[in-house]
């Protein structure tokens, strides 16, 4: 950036009255915190100041570039752009003009500023031009918006140029009144030179009041103490820095001020101009906006219910605590690329049902992570106005869980009817069959000769007939057991009787599936509190999982196709408990998912293969006896499930096992 030539009489007057010099005009115009900029007649730009070189040229000083190239990027006159062309609708009417325009700067994103635009005439009159100033309202206009209320203009609009630029006396006195900020000088001792009207609008001091006085008539610490304007351990200049003032009428208020040191033409250190804006209302709106967010966001958590923001595009922009908890920082991605692992849109889209109707939508949903949502469709005008969806969601695993539970134990209660039913009316002919086969072979064994073999093939077919019939007959009692789901009352279990009763039932399924039991026993297994019923469920459904990952991984006969059982005695922290394991060699857990396996309606299996209820439900039942289930896998080799229950110690009963 080219610096501006010092003027030889460029010492800025001491005496109120006194014309200011070129190099003062400067001094004040570098230190506003406004872009101010002299375009001629032909567009071209005279004069720019520090900070519109630096906020709007990137650091270039664009003397004699067209202006419409500086604001607009454009090689024609802003005439076609949004708004008119300040310098030609000054040149029609020749009235100070007001205008707003956004400029897109190289990174993408887009700054907004309003001009106020005055003519320029020479001593005669006639149009030299004319004078912009520029105010960034980006964030004025970014809080209005977000608060959705009447906030007005923190700042006066910026008044007219109306001198001729070469005449220092009158640029001077115009840009200390257009300078949206206020605006003061003091002199080495603090003491106040100069003071603009802004200055006095935001304190309440006109400058009769202060000049000739130290700034110390406003300032509150640590301005007193430690402004650092003219201290050599602070850099110059000072910018947006944040203190406090004190008021005429005694108000203390917030500003952000910019300051620098004033210098003759020799380089010595005469002064100093500051220029500051009053932020209080706007810290004191932000401070509101934190606090209404911070209430919304403890509501939520209060609730323990997930909220996210859509945009039309399926895009999540907003995600809170819980629902990046449940599925990670999701912002930026398609909603049901995360929630529903799909390529393209639902085939019923709540949210856009919600933007077309503008009314609520509500649904349930099993998501990805293999939880049940209440989910809350509601939209909105986003503060960029376009229509978005506020989504709230409510985890209601566990409430599905009870009512699948509570339909579950209700159809076991009516199969366990249906079962004692048939169980009884084939137990009557099942006796009979034993009874007449065993009064035969008494006949036969009666009548041969005592001294020889006997030839006929009964004698040999019955013994089987008995035995077969007696097994028949004790699968129908482990039925009948199982089915008496009414009494459920905890009582002394024997745990291997219980698991060797849950075998027997589906035998017949593991022996034509070519899986064997490796059943490891030791010789006193002491008892466990329990309902056997319950225990019961809980081995079946272990024994059935095992039986599905070995048929998975091994569709024929395999010398590894086996499930491994093992019931101990093992002393825990908690006390003396019951260990069974049950182990098979299939396909094993994903190590992501092996955490997810005891929730409500998680499953492996492929549809119509599983609930997803087996283990959620038989973790409660483990629970409720004031054990632990547990679980141990590895990919593609073995699972290992282990049930740990409490030893009964009321009770305890020992038996020697086979």
């Amino acid at each position: 950036m080219q610096k501006p030539k010092k003027h030889p009489d460029s010492t800025p007057p001491s005496v109120q009255g006194r014309t200011p010099s070129l190099a003062f005009l400067r001094a004040i115009s570098d230190s506003a915190a406004a872009p101010l900029i002299v375009i001629a007649p032909d567009f071209r730009i005279q004069f720019m100041n520090r900070v519109a070189i630096d906020t709007l040229a990137g650091g270039e000083d664009l003397l004699d570039t067209p202006c419409h190239r500086l604001i607009a990027n454009s090689d024609q006159p802003c005439i076609g752009i949004d708004g008119q062309c300040p310098l030609v609708e000054i040149g029609k009417t020749g009235k100070t003009t007001k205008v707003e325009y956004e400029k897109k700067l190289p990174d993408g994103t887009s700054r907004f500023y309003e001009v106020i635009a005055s003519p320029l005439h020479d001593d005669h009159g006639s149009f030299q031009g004319i004078v912009e100033t520029l105010r960034d309202i980006t964030e004025q206009e970014e809080l209005i918006q977000m608060l959705m209320s009447d906030r007005e203009n923190l700042d006066r609009l910026f008044l007219q140029l109306t001198a001729d630029f070469t005449q220092a006396k009158e640029q001077s006195e115009l840009l200390y009144r257009v300078i949206p900020s206020a605006i003061f000088t003091v002199n080495t001792e603090r003491v106040i030179t100069t003071w603009n009207n802004k200055a006095e609008d935001v304190t309440g001091y006109r400058a009769a009041e202060v000049l000739g006085k130290t700034c110390t008539i406003f300032a509150l610490d640590p301005c007193t103490s430690g402004c650092g304007v003219f201290s050599d351990k602070i850099d110059k200049p000072i910018i947006a820095r944040e203190c406090l003032i004190r008021t005429k009428d005694g108000q203390v208020r917030t500003i952000t001020k910019n300051a620098d040191l004033l210098h003759n033409s020799n380089g010595m250190v005469i002064g100093a101009v500051e220029s500051f804006e009053d932020i209080t209302n706007r810290k004191k709106f932000d401070k509101q906006l934190r606090a209404e967010r911070d209430k919304f966001r403890s509501m939520l958590t209060a609730l323990n219910q997930g909220m996210h923001i859509l945009n039309r595009n399926y895009l999540i922009e907003y995600q809170n605590d819980i629902l990046k908890e449940a599925f990670g920082d999701q912002v930026g991605r398609k909603c049901y690329e995360i929630y529903k692992r799909l390529e393209e849109p639902c085939e019923i889209c709540r949210m856009q049902a919600a933007i077309e109707q503008d009314q609520l939508q509500r649904t349930e949903l099993l998501m990805t992570n293999g939880r049940f949502y209440e989910q809350s469709y509601v939209p909105f005008t986003d503060v960029d106005g376009e229509t978005k969806v506020l989504i709230m969601l409510r985890d209601i695993s566990e409430e599905k869980a009870k009512q699948a539970e509570t339909m579950r134990a209700a159809q076991l209660a009516s199969i366990g009817e249906l079962a004692a039913g048939v169980a009884h009316e084939i137990n009557n002919p099942i006796n009979g069959i034993i009874n007449y086969a065993q009064i035969l072979l008494d006949e036969i064994n009666s009548d041969a000769p005592a001294d020889s073999p006997d030839p006929r093939p009964a004698s040999r077919i019955l013994p089987k007939v008995i035995n077969e019939g007696e097994r028949i007959a004790a699968i129908v009692s482990n039925l009948l057991s199982f089915a008496r789901q009414g009494a459920e009352e905890i009582e002394d279990t024997d745990v291997e009787e219980v698991m060797v009763a849950a075998i027997e039932l589906i035998n017949h399924q593991l022996n034509k599936e070519g899986i064997d039991i490796a059943f490891k026993k030791i010789s006193v297994i002491p008892a466990v509190r329990a309902i056997r019923q319950h225990l019961q469920q809980i081995f079946l459904n272990l024994l059935s999982n095992a039986r599905h990952a070995l048929n998975k991984r091994f569709p024929n006969h395999d010398d590894q196709k086996k499930i491994e059982i093992e019931i101990l005695p093992m002393a825990l922290k908690e006390g003396n408990y019951i260990r069974t394991t049950v182990t098979d060699h299939g396909c094993g857990i994903p190590p992501e998912f092996l955490s997810h396996i005891f929730e409500p309606f998680f499953t492996l299996k492929d549809p119509g293969e599983g609930t997803g209820l087996g283990l959620s439900i038989s973790h409660g039942l483990i629970k409720d006896l004031h054990g632990f289930i547990t679980a141990e896998s590895e990919l593609g080799t073995f699972t290992r499930i282990t049930v740990d229950l409490p030893m009964s110690t009321d009770n305890p009963h020992n038996r020697q096992t086979m």
